[in-house]
């Protein structure tokens, strides 16, 4: 196979090596961090206004959202239980 080729195995340890030197050199790099950490935190506050103006769109097309669905599910399991229970108190008063 060709990953048993001694020159590709050759090839890829070299590029992995590279890899690993140039990644170190950004790691170090203050320029480079910083850029990096402007650019993590620009997409997490898009993603926060991206949410945000979903719910916003979501609410003015009267559309629940996710959470409004997860609320409407809990209550639905509380009704459930709470009909379960009146159902054998019933069956019981049957009896």
């Amino acid at each position: 196979m060709l990953r048993e080729n001694a020159v590709f195995k050759k090839m890829i340890a070299t590029g992995e090596e590279r890899m690993s030197k140039i990644a170190s050199q950004l790691l170090g790099n203050e320029k480079f961090m910083g850029a990096l950490q402007k650019a993590v935190t620009a997409g997490i506050e898009a993603k926060g206004t991206l949410e945000r103006a979903a719910q916003t769109a979501m609410s003015a097309m009267n559309l629940p959202t996710a959470t409004d669905v997860q609320k409407l599910e809990g209550k639905i399991a509380e009704l459930e239980k709470v009909f379960e229970g009146l159902s054998a108190k019933i069956a019981d008063l049957k009896k």
